[in-house]
């Protein structure tokens, strides 16, 4: 009898999709957001849960718990261009856990929705062995501002916006000992890109968009799978952050294997049509933020790496619960 490790995350939520009745949702399992009309809007809706042994290190201060699933939900949201209504958080506590714990996580939770321009709206609280807490977000946004998954065409060009690896320097952080604050604060205190999300959505040219939550060569293949199209990422122009260089000045690392392959930046990657890059490119600065070319979509089934003269097929290594050939 087959494991859940035998199939991975995505294979296990292509299983359940499979079993489901469809309900009347505009858009369903596979996206970012669940998607409902309302009017001449969807209503969106996202969760995420987080676990003390998969998600929460020794390290993580109970306001930076907070922080982090108010922002994991904020990115999903983001990815579709939305505008945040709310959130509900779901607490699984053990007894023993402080109050002091439990008033810091709370405190992380509603700045990081009040910074946002949202709250915290309810939720659960019940007894738990370890720390479980998923987070629900709610949303909108127009019809015509919608930011699919699905769209992406051989063609247009692939974009992200910020830098790839500054959660990978927090892991190298951690797993050398080293008690660098800023290091840590790109794993564990993630920026979710509300602000870029909504000034993409507004231009209503993205062809494709999704969270790099799980690494770009992950999401990657996830966009691929979807859209039946293929990619060329040209290595050096991957944009990596200045922390993993960093650190590449005391260690040796391989920096790209981290900013392709390792999960948490919560950036976004998207395709749009070649003559609207000068566009987004100024609609982005606007958040104070910046959008790198990376590659293009092809009609190939395949995605390609280019390093100078080099040509390999782009290994999907990127974060995958369940999977025994994750990355981390």
């Amino acid at each position: 009898m087959k494991n859940i490790s035998d199939l991975g995350e995505r294979k296990a939520i292509q299983l359940i999709a499979n079993i489901l009745s469809k309900g009347e949702v505009a858009v369903g399992i596979g996206d970012d957001c669940a998607a409902f009309e309302f009017g001449d809007e969807y209503l969106l809706v996202s969760t995420d849960m987080i676990s003390e042994k998969n998600h929460i290190p020794p390290v993580m201060k109970p306001w930076q718990i907070g922080w982090f699933i108010v922002a994991i939900n904020l990115s999903d949201l983001a990815a579709k261009g939305g505008r945040p209504l709310g959130l509900v958080l779901s607490l699984g506590l053990p007894k023993k856990i402080s109050v002091q714990f439990l008033k810091e996580l709370i405190r992380g939770a509603d700045d990081c929705s009040k910074f946002y321009g949202t709250s915290i709206v309810g939720g659960d609280t019940k007894e738990s062995e370890d720390v479980t807490i998923c987070g629900t977000i709610l949303g909108r946004v127009k019809k015509n501002e919608f930011m699919s998954r699905r769209g992406a065409k051989p063609g247009d060009v692939v974009a992200v916006t910020g830098t790839l690896g500054k959660a990978g320097a927090g892991y190298y952080a951690l797993k050398y000992g080293k008690q660098d604050k800023k290091l840590l604060k790109g794993l564990l205190e993630p920026i979710p890109r509300i602000k870029e999300g909504r000034m993409l959505a507004q231009e209503k040219f993205v062809t494709a968009c999704m969270d790099i939550s799980d690494g770009l060569s992950s999401s990657l293949y996830q966009l691929q799978t979807i859209n039946n199209v293929g990619f060329t990422i040209e290595k050096e122009k991957i944009p990596i952050s200045q922390m993993l260089l960093n650190c590449l000045l005391e260690k040796d690392l391989e920096i790209y294997e981290y900013a392709l392959h390792f999960g948490g930046d919560y950036e976004l990657l998207l395709t749009l049509p070649s003559d609207t890059v000068d566009q987004a490119i100024t609609s982005v600065a606007r958040a104070n933020n910046c959008l790198t070319i990376i590659g293009k979509v092809t009609k190939e089934d395949k995605i390609t790496l280019i390093e100078g003269k080099r040509k390999k097929i782009l290994p999907d290594k990127g974060y995958e619960h369940f999977s025994r050939n994750k990355l981390c």
